[in-house]
């Protein structure tokens, strides 16, 4: 079995990324903060040998096709992607927000330890969360169906931006079917990971 390291580079390697080697690093000292606060804190259900599949390389497998360069992570959990989206692409301004306090301290703790200068957090629902600034893109990995998301962040998000919706099998008809904009679905391919994944474009247009 491959180790983390290795699985992190071949990865990135296929996917396209450039695995530098301070973002490798990065990313592996986020798995281990992440493994030592779920213990008390809960933020993820997958085990110790499956973070780098099952939640890494998923995240980095949409990073292709995120064009915006300031960019809504919704209901971020543990920060995925945000973090990882942060890390891997600097030139994009991250803000996360989560309404479970003790997620947000945990990702707060990882942007100071990692020293990552592009990511913001709020600790708020998102429809309550009021920003002079709106997204280019706005992104949820496991927030809710693609039509509450949209109607949740339709104040955030600028004109000719991007929802994206990270699904874990192809999108069905009936929640796409109250969707009005144009919308793309791509289909991912997470390397080391035998699962369907899709990520779902929604234009503000």
């Amino acid at each position: 079995m491959l180790n983390d390291k290795t699985q992190l580079e071949r990865g990135m390697q296929k996917l396209g990324l450039e695995n530098i080697p301070q973002v490798i690093s990065k990313l592996l000292i986020y798995k281990e903060l992440l493994i030592k606060w779920n213990k008390s804190f809960n933020l993820t259900s997958i085990k110790n040998r499956e973070v780098v599949t099952h939640h890494f390389l998923d995240c980095l497998s949409i990073i292709p096709f995120i064009k915006s360069s300031s960019l809504l992570d919704v209901g971020t959990g543990a920060g995925l992607p945000g973090i990882i989206i942060a890390i891997v692409k600097p030139d994009i301004k991250v803000s996360l927000i989560d309404k479970v306090g003790k997620k947000i301290a945990f990702i707060k703790r990882v942007v100071a330890e990692l020293e990552i200068k592009n990511i913001d957090t709020y600790h708020d629902r998102v429809e309550l969360l009021t920003s002079e600034e709106k997204y280019d893109g706005i992104i949820s990995r496991a927030f809710s169906n693609m039509d509450d998301f949209i109607k949740s962040t339709k104040h955030l998000i600028k004109s000719q931006g991007v929802w994206y919706g990270m699904k874990s099998k192809k999108i069905l008809n009936d929640e796409m079917i109250n969707i009005n904009q144009p919308w793309t679905l791509e289909k991912l391919d997470v390397p080391f990971l035998d699962a369907e994944r899709y990520l779902v474009k929604v234009s503000n247009s």
